[in-house]
């Protein structure tokens, strides 16, 4: 038997980040333009940029490296601290799926 877990982390009660800002991060990292990640999530650019402005206050730092359009045209670029966040995410939701999934195991057992 396998659980399925939505994981989301607060800071001080309040929502911080979940599986879909994940994704959004990492549609960032591919895309190299936050409009270009909105697209691939399927979500609009005002929710994007206020996500990603509430990252940003909780951590106190960037998360993105943003470079405005003109000629060059625009992009964004991850932060070590956003590659961080993204890499701390799946390692903690990993860990607990797995802890999920032994409890789910012990219990159908009993």
């Amino acid at each position: 038997m396998q659980t399925r877990l939505k994981g989301w982390l607060t800071c001080d009660g309040e929502f911080f980040v979940g599986p879909r800002y994940i994704r959004l991060l990492e549609a960032v990292d591919v895309a190299g333009t936050i409009r270009g990640a909105c697209d691939s999530c399927d979500m609009s650019y005002r929710t994007c940029i206020n996500r990603i402005r509430q990252m940003e206050r909780t951590l106190g730092a960037p998360i993105l490296d943003i470079t405005r359009g003109g000629s060059e045209h625009g992009g964004a670029k991850l932060t070590p601290l956003a590659r961080r966040l993204i890499l701390v995410y799946h390692e903690w939701h990993k860990a607990i799926v797995e802890a999920s999934d032994r409890a789910a195991g012990k219990l159908l057992r009993a």
